[in-house]
């Protein structure tokens, strides 16, 4: 897209006047609109202090949803991972039997059985996701497999209770389009995957 020099300049110029013009200092008192409806709790009594000796804190939005009781038999490393590279072909080649097209990274596809198999050290987000939910356990810590039909499972691992740790779990899905267990095959890889995860 080639600009005229004429439109650059407006295209330059413009929001430097809508700038300018904010830049104005506004004199006067400021007071409540006569006029205006009380909003409804002005006429409610007000709150009165908390005694409670914990200070109340705003909600994260960023802060990870918990899943329930999580229990940690062995602590592993969360930080520095490589986010999709704990598991290699040879590894989604074993599991599934097929072969894999892709020697490492997030996605691994596999013909023969044909399948689609994604890998990550992440976040936890069961508890946003579809599908039937069940409690399990991989090497003693907290695990979820979410099963939205034979053919799409997931399994994903706790990898730390450290509320600190940005990505605390390993999550491996499996999308098989052939005839493959996929829950028995996420499982597998999702423990594949969670011992060669160094201890932390």
């Amino acid at each position: 897209m080639h600009l005229r020099p004429a439109a650059l300049l407006l295209a330059l110029t413009l929001p430097l006047a809508a700038l300018t013009g904010c830049a104005e200092q506004v004199k006067g008192t400021a007071s409540a609109d006569p006029n205006a409806e009380a909003p409804a709790t002005a006429t409610s009594t007000p709150k009165k202090p908390s005694t409670s000796t914990s200070p109340s804190k705003p909600a994260d939005p960023t802060a990870q949803k918990q899943q329930g009781d999580i229990k940690i038999g062995t602590k592993k490393k969360a930080s520095g991972l490589e986010t999709c590279g704990v598991l290699k072909a040879a590894d989604i080649e074993a599991a599934t039997g097929g072969k894999s097209s892709a020697d490492g990274g997030c996605i691994h596809t596999t013909t023969g059985p044909s399948t689609i198999i994604t890998q990550m050290v992440t976040v936890p987000d069961v508890a946003d996701q579809d599908g039937e939910k069940k409690q399990i356990d991989i090497g003693g810590n907290t695990a979820w497999q979410v099963s939205a039909s034979t053919e799409d499972c997931q399994v994903t691992v706790m990898l730390t209770d450290d509320p600190a740790a940005i990505t605390s779990a390993f999550s491996v899905s499996v999308l098989a389009i052939d005839e493959l267990d996929a829950c028995a095959t996420a499982l597998k890889l999702a423990t594949q995957g969670f011992d060669r995860i160094p201890n932390a």
